[in-house]
């Protein structure tokens, strides 16, 4: 698939280029990366270039893992990205991470809106996990409408290879964007 650009309220989410690697390296040196990603730590600028150059080109050019870099207009530095990985049979995967200094600004929300609005003209269903006690990934997840499915191994495994207890949720197609109650507290 060719890569596309998605608008949100502030925000265009575009491709990922060379470019982004010094602005994915210096975020990913944010020791809260270290216990909610599975990113390697330490966090190295080869580590940076090989998801610029390799893992995101490839992903979209499989179509399975889509990802957008978050700027505030064209042009401008990366502020985070977002990613929608392919599952199949109607399914879709959404993971994502803003780099600290452009948190709490409500960019995330909106990115997420865009993507779920793209994803929902052919996916049915699209989930959401995130590592148990991560609770800005949750906010967001909650704040867009997806629905808490419960506390239980993580499917994307940690960097050792492991299964930490995640939080997950979903969203379909037809739900309502509202805020669902049963969230943890």
């Amino acid at each position: 698939m060719d890569v596309f650009a998605l608008g949100a309220p502030g925000l265009v989410l575009d491709e990922v280029v060379a470019d982004d690697a010094e602005r994915v390296f210096e975020y990913c040196q944010d020791p809260l990366f270290e216990r909610v990603l599975s990113t390697p730590w330490p966090y190295t600028r080869m580590h940076a270039n090989f998801f610029v150059g390799d893992f995101v080109p490839k992903g979209w050019r499989a179509d399975r893992e889509l990802t957008w870099a978050l700027r505030t207009a064209t042009g401008q530095p990366l502020l985070g990205v977002i990613g929608l990985r392919l599952r199949g049979a109607g399914i879709g995967d959404l993971g994502f991470w803003l780099g600290a200094p452009h948190r709490g600004h409500g960019y995330m929300p909106a990115a997420v809106t865009a993507v779920l609005d793209w994803a929902f003209e052919s996916l049915e269903t699209v989930r959401w996990e995130c590592v148990e006690g991560n609770r800005a990934s949750m906010t967001v997840a909650r704040k867009t409408g997806f629905t808490f499915t419960g506390t239980e191994l993580a499917d994307v495994p940690a960097r050792d290879g492991s299964r930490p207890l995640a939080w997950h949720g979903s969203i379909a197609a037809g739900d309502s964007r509202d805020e669902k109650p049963g969230w943890p507290a």
